[in-house]
Order: structure tokens, then sequence, then C-alpha cells
């Protein structure tokens, strides 16, 4: 482990993040989210993100909040359609934010929400790779029941998370009440 890996592990906290990753696409990430929100008292300040790897035409329905060469960040101010962002709007969260990155871009991706969401705002953020670069208050790994095409990356991540959550298409194993924000972060309540 080199010495700039433990410097980022051990500066990094972000107590104010629930991180959800999941061993590849379409396992029940953005679902499982939209299931937390029945439950949280912090939802009137709730802001989700979710960052996405895959770069496709933004829909000209999203606000354009910044754009690089190398990402993308927009805003959500739709409840109707099937996006991922849409859902997590619907859903109830205050403010959705939809993001195309790389990995090698999160930590510019990390400052900018850092400069306008303040540290004691509840987070959920749908990304993988930003686990690299944070320790998040509960990071919740989520995989399907049958999965044959586990990502590879997604391997490490599961070691790492402090829940895994098995989806069988219909519902999950780990009822999502249990969790909660705190004034001391995320946590799972016994």
């Amino acid at each position: 482990m080199s010495w700039r890996f433990l410097f980022v592990r051990m500066n990094n906290i972000r107590k104010n993040i629930l991180l959800i990753a999941g061993t590849g696409r379409n396992v029940g990430k953005t679902l499982f989210a939209c299931h937390l929100f029945n439950n949280l008292k912090c939802k009137s300040n709730l802001i989700c993100i979710k960052i996405s790897p895959h770069f496709h035409k933004i829909s000209d329905k999203l606000e354009l909040i910044k754009e690089t060469a190398d990402y993308v960040i927009t805003k959500e101010y739709s409840k109707k359609g099937n996006k991922d962002s849409n859902r997590l709007f619907r859903a109830g969260s205050k403010e959705v934010y939809y993001v195309q990155g790389k990995d090698d871009t999160l930590p510019d991706i990390l400052s900018y929400f850092e400069k306008i969401i303040p540290p004691e705002n509840p987070i959920i953020c749908e990304s993988g790779g930003l686990r690299d670069l944070i320790v998040p208050g509960l990071f919740l790994m989520i995989d399907k029941k049958i999965n044959n095409q586990i990502k590879s990356r997604a391997i490490k991540y599961k070691q790492l998370a402090d829940k895994k959550i098995e989806f069988n298409g219909e519902k999950f194993d780990f009822d999502s009440n249990k969790i909660a924000f705190t004034e001391n972060g995320w946590l799972i309540k016994n």
C-alpha cells in the first residue's frame, strides 16, 4: 500500500455520504436508494448524486451545471420519466445531480460538490469508484441473486462494504428502514 493511498484513506472520511455501489449494471442500486427515502427523517435535506462512468447524450431536460472535456455535471428538475435521476427526485430527494465522468475525474467532481454542499448535509451517492477516494459514513454493495457478470473491481469493493445486499429482482435481503442518518452520519440501526 502506497503512502499516498494511506493518506487519502485517513483524511477523506465523509460521514455524511451514504455510498451505494453494485456488482454491475441494473442490480438494484437506484431502487434501493429510492426505498431508503420511505423511512428517513432527513429526507427534506437529502441530496442524491448519481455518478456514471458511461457517457451518452445528456437530456435537454437536465440543467447543465458544469461541463469540462472530461466530465459533465447536471441537475434534475423533473419527477416525470424513467431515468434514475427522475426516480430519485420522485422518491423525495431535495436535489438530484447526474454526473458522467471516468474514475480519474472523481477528485475534481468530489471537490466541486464539497464546495456547494455543506459537510453536515446528508448525501446518497451512487458510485463505485468514489470508494477509492473516500471512506463514506456507510458503504453498501448491491448484487443480484443470480449474477454471472460481476465487474472485476466489484470484488474489491465487496470486501470494503459495510453491508452487502442481495436483490432477487423483486426484493432485497436487507430492510432499508434499518438505515438512519444522525448528527454522527449514516449508520445501520441494531
